[in-house]
């Protein structure tokens, strides 16, 4: 018995170590997108400060060519001024120069906000740009590095799967099925040590007589909560188990 149980353990090792490997190797997909959402949210955001920068240039040049054509009314204005004889249309004519002047002054005015605003923008979006092109350069290199270990993981999962095969075949039919419809039932773990009378899984406490007689190691027993099958934790024997190469 305390043979078949040391194979179990091994077994279970094994086992433990592939559903690990598994889970990180499907988890790593996960992480890729992970960051590869990052490197698009700041893409985003970099796009959407181009986009701003563009807007507000392209007001500016509006605002620049308001101004010029306020400055062409001007002159036009004073060429007529030059030319009128009566005094009514004088003073209309400097009213109207007045009002132009007025006009070009506030379109100035606007244009010089227009260009502080492009200033502010255009060092938003090169710090955007330069956040952008670090964040790319460290998504590269992190997808790199997790695509190199889902390699190596995926060998060690290969060589885990041959390891588990010998454990399989020193492991008799009845006993190798038993524990696979338990790890399969019981979220792969199909062994569980006991210490001082209690399951280390389902931390119940074994029943007395049970737990005399999984000391005298006669037999193949369970839990009697989580059924998994137990064995003396404290044995030395079986603590080796598992940890041998």
């Amino acid at each position: 018995m305390e043979e078949n149980m040391k194979m179990l353990i091994d077994l279970q090792s094994c086992d433990t170590e592939i559903g690990d490997l598994e889970r990180r190797i499907a988890e790593a997909p996960l992480r890729i997108k992970e960051i590869e959402d990052k490197l698009a949210e700041i893409d985003g955001e970099w796009e959407a400060a181009e986009k701003q920068l563009e807007e507000v240039k392209l007001k500016r040049r509006g605002l620049e060519k308001d101004i010029e054509m306020a400055e062409s009314q001007i002159g036009k204005a004073n060429t007529k001024l030059s030319n009128i004889k009566s005094n009514r249309e004088y003073k209309a004519a400097l009213k109207e120069i007045d009002d132009l002047t007025r006009e070009k002054s506030k379109l100035e005015d606007n244009a010089i906000e227009f260009m502080e605003q492009v200033d502010s923008l255009s060092a938003q979006c090169l710090a955007k740009k330069e956040e952008r092109d670090r964040v790319r350069q460290e998504v590269m290199e992190e997808k790199e590095d997790i695509l190199q270990e889902m390699g190596s993981m995926d060998k060690t999962l290969k060589t885990l799967g041959m390891k588990r095969g010998q454990f399989c075949m020193k492991v008799s039919g009845e006993l190798l099925k038993r524990y696979d419809f338990i790890r399969e039932r019981r979220s792969g773990v199909a062994l569980s040590p006991v210490l001082n009378g209690v399951c280390q899984v389902c931390h119940m406490e074994i029943p007395p007589q049970k737990y005399n007689e999984l000391l005298r190691g006669e037999s193949m027993l369970d839990c009697p909560y989580c059924h998994r099958i137990i064995y003396w934790g404290d044995n030395e024997r079986f603590q080796k188990a598992g940890k041998e190469e």
